[in-house]
């Protein structure tokens, strides 16, 4: 009975992910290793995963739920990562270079430190998340909501697209 318990869930789970757009096998990669780059994980649930160091570099995290998820010092780049809820994740130290973040929930992250360069923000919303020491060179901001969010540090120059007012309400927040 046990065994065809676990064999059921084991088929349930695979549907699961099947129907959200994210292979099996790539989350079987990424749970053993932390090692999935290219992967298709669109539309999975990986609240609070313990994904320190990940390499997910070109992976595509779009629609997913990484609320919580510890992505520390995690390879990022050029992810793609639209309509992701990020909400409370800690991407302190995270390569986001190039990183496709259009329309993210990034409400309370902590993202001090992180490098932003060239990455795409537009709609995200980064209210009350950290963004101290990050670098956001050549990223794209119109849009962003950045109430309460902190950016001692920040490098703020050269991002594309970032109103007077956004500077304003995070040079109050400094």
């Amino acid at each position: 009975m046990k065994r065809r318990i676990q064999i059921a869930c084991g088929v349930l789970a695979i549907a699961l992910i099947s129907s959200c757009g994210a292979q099996p096998a790539h989350l079987n990669r990424l749970h053993q290793n932390k090692q999935c780059q290219g992967c298709s994980l669109r539309g999975i649930d990986l609240r609070g995963a313990p994904l320190g160091g990940a390499n997910l570099r070109g992976s595509d995290l779009s629609h997913s739920d990484l609320s919580g998820a510890n992505l520390f010092s995690a390879d990022l780049t050029r992810a793609r990562l639209v309509g992701a809820n990020l909400q409370s994740a800690n991407l302190r130290g995270a390569d986001l270079r190039g990183a496709d973040l259009r329309g993210a929930n990034l409400i309370s992250a902590d993202l001090s430190g992180a490098d932003l360069r060239g990455a795409d923000l537009r709609g995200a919303d980064l209210s009350y998340s950290d963004l101290s020491n990050a670098n956001l060179w050549s990223a794209q901001v119109s849009g962003v909501k950045l109430i309460g969010a902190h950016a001692i540090g920040a490098m703020l120059e050269g991002a594309i697209g970032l109103a007077n007012d956004d500077v304003t309400e995070l040079q109050q927040n400094r």
